[in-house]
Order: C-alpha cells, then structure tokens, then sequence
C-alpha cells in the first residue's frame, strides 16, 4: 500500500493509477485543506462516498489562500489519467446544475494527482467566460502548500 504522506509527486501519480487512490484521494486533499486554510465550514466525501453523486467538496474558508478560495467553493476531483476531461465534464455539469453554490459569488475547484499540461490556459479560459467568481485547478504540480509540500525535503 502506497503512503502519499511521504510520497514525492512521482509517487503521487503512481499512485493515482491505484484502485485506493479514487477512495483515498480526497481524504488527501481535506487533509491538505485543513493544514492550509481557515477552513469555517468542510464536507468532502470519500471511501464509498466518492460513489454519490454530487460535488466531491463543499468548503467555506476565511482569508482565502492560493489554494483554498475565500468563501465558499465546490470542489470536484478525478484521478483517471485524463483530467482535463474529467474537469470539462465537472465544469459543465456544475455550471448547468450548481447547487447548493451560486456561481456569481463561489469558486469551483479542480483537484488531480496528475500532472495537467496546459491546465493553466484552460484555467484562464473559464474565469474569461465569467461564469463562476473563480476557478483553480490543483494538479501534481499545485506549487508549495499542497501536493509537493507532502513531498520530503
């Protein structure tokens, strides 16, 4: 069994291809969440619960970082080897059926063990279209305070 708490971002997408890591990926991320943010207000599903439907997070933060959107955010993840698939899919679906979130005044918030080239521009595309107040997109490569701070050092 794989231990992504002392794994390096490699391992982390190793990972990813794992039965486990569709279950324990977004235990993960509440656990990153909630070492990095003021975090008011968290529900996110994992274990059997990533077989719900609904958003895979729902998170009210005060005194957003560059993580965790100040106020509130829906999450989705996806640990296929796709994810900019997975996030369009999300996207839309969230857009056309967002609640319990008002898009005009929450974030939408992507999160992947795998590395998504060009998941910056497509970041940029949907904040263009306006039609959530933000949206981020947390890959393997998110940048110091998620995913690589797990890494060792």
């Amino acid at each position: 069994m794989y231990t992504p708490h002392l794994a390096e971002a490699n391992d982390i997408e190793e990972w990813a291809g794992t039965i486990d890591a569709r279950s324990e990926f977004p235990n993960l991320i509440r656990r990153l969440i909630l070492a990095t943010a003021d975090v008011k207000d968290i529900h996110v599903r994992a274990q059997e619960g990533t077989d719900y439907s609904g958003w895979d997070g729902r998170i009210k933060a005060e005194g957003g970082e560059s993580h965790v959107p100040e106020g509130r955010s829906g999450w989705e993840m996806g640990t296929g080897q796709n994810p900019k698939s997975k996030a369009k899919k999300d996207y839309k679906k969230r857009t056309e059926n967002p609640d319990p979130f008002d898009p005009s005044e929450d974030a939408f918030v992507f999160c992947t063990p795998r590395r998504w080239s060009g998941k910056e521009d497509w970041v940029d595309e949907k904040r263009e279209e306006g039609d959530w107040r933000d949206v981020r997109v947390h890959d393997r490569d998110a940048g110091p305070g998620v995913i690589p701070a797990l890494g060792r050092r």
